[in-house]
């Protein structure tokens, strides 16, 4: 165990065990936080850290009235899920520093050169998104890589496609993660969608200034998530 790992670290994993061993079963109310802290012999804050970690993560929720509850959709493949070996998390951070400069660039540029098929490629990508995620209840993962490289290609520029190519095992180890919980979320994968949408809404209108932040704002969101995961669900390896 790492010495700087944080209290509220280690609870959020026990109550993952927790829940996924049946003590808490889908549906069913958490105990309060006061009960928590008793149960962990720590103060209230480190449990309100840990239980905003499982609500993020989309293992929990809360409902009017109060109280966390486990979620109904919460299966065993959405557990095992979160657990990330910490086996090439370096890199995939790395990763998302490239596409943070890479992709709203890439997104600016699409808004100003993409043309009329390129632009129709990107809605039919979309449409298979939401298909596949909203509908369907899948990941999505393949329709994703494929969108953001679509966009990618519209910039017209060899160099930005050609590093796009070369970073797509990365892509897909990080989108394995960052969007596997979504499966069982409607909600999320839904959230997730309408990031896309906007960046081919703001593409379509030619608007490189708006495409660029909403790629941002997509990116970030899918980094902090990321970042959770990381902080709380990595299992270290040898």
């Amino acid at each position: 165990m790492s010495k700087k790992e944080k209290i509220s670290q280690i609870i959020s994993r026990e109550l993952l065990q927790l829940i996924e061993e049946g003590k808490y079963p889908p549906g069913t109310k958490l105990p309060t936080e006061m009960e928590l802290a008793a149960q962990f012999g720590v103060s209230r804050v480190p449990i309100r850290e840990a239980l905003s970690v499982l609500r993020a993560s989309g293992v929990i929720s809360s409902k009017q009235g109060g109280g966390s509850y486990v979620e109904e959709a919460t299966s065993k493949a959405l557990l095992q899920g979160i657990k990330i070996e910490s086996e090439d998390m370096e890199n995939i951070k790395f990763l998302f520093e490239m596409r943070k400069a890479l992709e709203p660039e890439s997104a600016f540029l699409a808004a100003i050169r993409r043309t009329p098929e390129q632009l129709e490629r990107m809605k039919e990508i979309l449409h298979r998104l939401e298909k596949e995620s909203v509908a369907e209840g899948k990941s999505g993962m393949e329709a994703d890589i494929e969108f953001h490289r679509s966009i990618v290609m519209a910039t017209h520029n060899p160099i930005m496609i050609q590093t796009i190519e070369n970073l797509s095992i990365l892509y897909e180890k990080a989108l394995k993660i960052t969007l596997q919980p979504n499966t069982e979320l409607e909600h999320k994968r839904r959230s997730v969608y309408r990031e896309h949408q906007r960046i081919v809404e703001a593409i379509e209108l030619e608007e490189p200034e708006l495409a660029r932040v909403q790629c941002l704002i997509h990116l970030r969101n899918a980094e902090k998530k990321l970042g959770l995961f990381i902080k709380n669900f990595v299992v270290e390896t040898d």
